[in-house]
C-alpha cells in the first residue's frame, strides 16, 4: 500500500467527465478515476476551503462521525472490478475499534480533503491502473500518449466552467414537463 495525493482535478474533453487525479507518493504514477459532476463539485469546493452555512452531506458524515467521538484514520482505494473503483473509509470509534466503511472513492478523497485524512492506494490498484507520467512520448502507446495530454491540457477552471453550465442547465425546466402541464 502507497501513500497518495489529489494531484489535480481535470475534465475530460472527449466526453466533459470529471477526473480526479490521484498522485503516488514517491513515485511519477497517477491513478485517474472518472467521478460523477457533483462529486467533482464537492471536491473542487474542498480544494478550495469553500465553507457553507448549512452542512452538506460530506459535513454531515463528518460532523456525526466527530460528535460520537470517533476519529477519521485513513482512506484506502483498494481495488477495481468493471472499472468501478473501490474504496474503505478506515475509522476509530469512541470505544478504540476500527470500523471499515465501504465507499466510493471520490467521497472518501472530499473527506481526506476537508479533515487530511490520509490516503492510500493498494499495490493492486496501482499495477493495474498506474499511469507514469516520465513515460517517453515515442515509446508510449497511444492510450497513454492520448492520456498524458489529457492530463497536460486542462485545469480545475474549465471544470468550474463545466459546473456552472449543469446547474444552469439543471435549473431551467424540462420541455416534457411544460408540455404535461397543458
Amino acid at each position: 500500500m502507497k501513500k497518495a495525493r489529489i494531484k489535480a482535478l481535470l475534465v475530460d474533453k472527449e466526453n466533459n467527465s470529471p477526473v480526479v487525479l490521484v498522485e503516488i507518493e514517491d513515485t511519477t504514477k497517477v491513478i485517474p478515476i472518472w467521478i460523477g459532476a457533483f462529486e467533482a463539485w464537492a471536491m473542487a469546493m474542498a480544494i478550495e476551503n469553500v465553507e457553507f452555512p448549512r452542512p452538506l452531506t460530506h459535513d454531515l458524515l463528518i460532523s456525526c462521525v466527530e460528535n460520537l467521538n470517533g476519529k477519521f484514520d485513513r482512506i484506502v482505494i483498494h481495488s477495481i472490478r468493471d472499472n468501478t473503483y473501490f474504496a474503505s473509509l478506515y475509522v476509530i470509534d469512541n470505544s478504540g475499534n476500527q470500523v471499515i466503511i465501504d465507499s466510493r472513492p471520490s467521497d472518501a478523497i472530499v473527506l481526506s480533503l476537508k479533515r487530511d485524512i490520509p490516503l492510500y492506494v493498494t499495490e493492486e490498484v496501482i499495477s493495474e491502473s498506474g499511469i507514469d507520467l516520465t513515460v517517453d512520448i515515442p515509446s508510449e502507446n497511444e492510450e497513454d500518449r492520448r492520456f498524458k495530454d489529457f492530463v497536460e491540457k486542462l485545469d480545475i477552471e474549465q471544470l468550474k466552467e463545466i459546473m456552472k453550465h449543469k446547474e444552469r442547465k439543471e435549473d431551467e425546466p424540462d420541455i416534457n414537463d411544460l408540455e404535461d402541464e397543458e
